[in-house]
């Protein structure tokens, strides 16, 4: 029993030696297998890689040999632009042919009462009374007939035209943006003016109503102005663009004025409407004239 146990125990360890055997020249062929294939495959690799290369487009940020980069925009960085102002027209129902300020400020404030603009307008030494402003020049004069035929006012209809303007503005393009923004919430402010005096009238609009939509318009033409006219744009502004600054100031301030010490009464509110979208035309005018004496606009 001993002797079979040792010749098992030999026999064993022989199997044993004879099997790592084995497996080291398996082992090793396995690692030779392994490595030829991370060759090849790392060479295959690099070789896919180099051809995609050559066959991608160029980045926009890539610069070809011989090519020079386009310089960047600085930020904040100011541009000259002309800013096209579109020509306005309405058309004002009026009592014409005053002889002095005295007797036309006295004319102004009974029209008022009945809920006209009763704003004075001075031209060439003679006064008229401005009772209100429209779009259509066929629903101004229907009304200036309809004054003389029922109440025998004599109603007649002029024209408040500014003629449309181009300023070149240097500054930067958000501010330049900004400058439009504001000329045509302006232009929106008046319209809006124009339309809510008409809806009270007819009844389809509260004091209250009119009031808030009056505020809501004002805070929208008052936020664009400052945004666009800053201090330090008006500072360095032109005379043109400092006066078109003060056009639009002058609109918010009728607007504010309104809102502050609302009316007691419908009619009233309708005369102050009127009253400021007319203002606001005849001094917008009044610029565009000015420029054209200067010799600003083109």
């Amino acid at each position: 029993m001993k002797r079979r146990t040792m010749y098992y125990a030999t026999r064993s360890g022989r199997r044993r030696r004879g099997g790592n055997g084995a497996r080291r020249w398996l082992l090793a062929a396995v690692c030779a297998g392994l490595a030829l294939y991370i060759g090849l495959a790392m060479g295959l690799g690099t070789w896919a890689h180099d051809a995609l290369l050559s066959l991608r487009a160029p980045e926009e940020n890539e610069i070809s040999d011989g090519e020079q980069p386009a310089p960047a925009p600085e930020t904040g960085a100011e541009i000259t632009e002309t800013v096209a102002f579109p020509a306005i027209e309405m058309y004002a129902l009026g009592v014409e042919g005053f002889a002095d300020e005295q007797e036309a400020d006295y004319n102004a404030s009974l029209y008022a009462a009945r809920g006209g603009a009763g704003f004075v307008l001075e031209e060439g030494g003679e006064y008229a009374v401005l009772l209100a402003a429209y779009d259509s020049l066929e629903a101004a004069q229907n009304v200036a007939q309809n004054l003389q035929d029922e109440e025998n006012v004599p109603a007649a209809v002029r024209t408040l035209a500014a003629d449309g303007v181009e300023l070149k503005i240097t500054a930067q393009a958000s501010r330049i943006d900004g400058i439009r923004d504001a000329f045509s919430i302006w232009q929106q402010t008046v319209q809006m003016l124009g339309d809510l005096w008409q809806d009270v009238d007819a009844g389809l609009c509260s004091l209250t109503q009119a009031v808030d939509r009056i505020e809501d318009q004002r805070g929208k033409l008052e936020e664009t102005a400052q945004a666009a006219f800053s201090d330090a744009l008006i500072e360095g502004a032109t005379p043109a663009l400092q006066g078109l600054y003060t056009v639009l100031q002058g609109t918010i301030a009728d607007m504010e004025e309104i809102v502050s010490n609302p009316p007691e009464f419908v009619l009233e509110v309708s005369a102050q409407i009127k009253y400021t979208g007319i203002k606001s035309l005849t001094e917008y005018q009044s610029y565009v004239e000015s420029l054209k004496t200067q010799g600003t606009s083109s």
